[in-house]
């Protein structure tokens, strides 16, 4: 049966047959899921199209969230419908839907996903992605007591066409993690920036174990800004679909006003040029996007965030 301890059956019923439980691989890459990992065709700025820009702000996002569930204590459900995954930190947004498609028994496969959040007594957010299936999924968020949280454009631009990075002001101090730092500035970040609560701060290191930040091989780099040693921005940069893609830009208020969200950001694309990436892509917030829009991000397609009112600390 489905457990709602070891959740590893996705529930299945072929039309009119009986219900069925069809085999999940946990905490396992699976064949779908080698399509936007690592090592891809590199997207070339002379010969991409639209649709492929398109598909690769969608794939790049999967296979970085996706290292949530590979983490300690966590479990990444990947189906051919779906990707969800659990991890121990009862807060947002460390457990989500990232990528649901359903052509049919759409209202039975929402509802064991709510039900299974709700077995383990957590929150989660749902990732409408611009392929999200079917077309009235947003309603169907919404009559479940969803919200929208944020709705985040998809951006891409022709790295070689971005400006360089500049130099970080007077006592402003740019190290990359894993080279220049260990992951606990990182980690210190993270956790001011989603205001993980105190009991669940220890089991941040577990969680993002998978991500491997800065490891010899490793799709995930980031470099943080330090004044007087202490982190004050970071920026996450992450090798996949073909593309290289920016995330958790974020600046404590203390240290706004410096331009150090344009610089992280111009350093780590910086960094995926000389390995040969030509695109870069970035799901922006409303507040960011001019700032994107300036160094020459275009936004392409729709990421719309919900959870439940009020979970989720933007």
């Amino acid at each position: 049966m489905w457990s709602p301890i070891r959740q590893d059956y996705w529930p299945f019923k072929p039309p009119g047959g009986s219900l069925e439980y069809l085999p999940c691989i946990v905490n396992k890459r699976v064949a779908f899921a080698n399509s936007y990992a690592h090592g891809q065709r590199l997207l070339r700025a002379s010969s991409h199209s639209e649709q492929e820009v398109r598909r690769a702000l969608e794939e790049n996002l999967w296979s970085l969230w996706s290292h949530f569930g590979r983490g300690d204590g966590c479990v990444l459900h990947e189906e051919p419908v779906a990707t969800w995954f659990d991890t121990p930190i009862p807060t947002l947004p460390y457990n989500a839907v990232i990528r649901f498609a359903a052509q049919r028994d759409v209202d039975r496969l929402v509802k064991a996903l709510f039900a299974h959040y709700q077995r383990r007594g957590v929150p989660f957010l749902w990732i409408v992605h611009p392929t999200a299936t079917p077309a009235d999924l947003v309603e169907r968020l919404r009559r479940r007591g969803f919200e929208e949280a944020e709705a985040c454009p998809g951006m891409y631009s022709v790295i070689a066409d971005l400006p360089e990075a500049q130099e970080p002001p007077p006592g402003i101090v740019i190290c990359e993690v894993g080279v220049e730092t260990d992951s606990n500035a990182l980690l210190e970040l993270v956790g001011w920036r989603w205001a993980v609560p105190p009991e669940a701060l220890a089991k941040l290191p577990q969680v993002t174990r998978a991500f491997a930040v800065g490891a010899p091989g490793s799709a995930v780099r980031s470099w943080l800004a330090l004044r007087e040693g202490v982190p004050v921005a970071k920026v996450l940069l992450h090798l996949a679909a073909g593309v290289a893609g920016v995330y958790g830009v974020v600046t404590r208020p203390e240290a706004r006003g410096l331009g150090l969200a344009r610089t992280l950001t111009l350093r780590a694309f910086g960094a995926a040029r000389r390995e040969g990436y030509e695109i870069g892509v970035l799901h922006s917030t409303p507040m960011a996007r001019p700032m994107y829009e300036k160094i020459g991000f275009r936004p392409r397609s729709a990421f719309r965030i919900f959870a439940p009112p009020r979970a989720l600390h933007l």
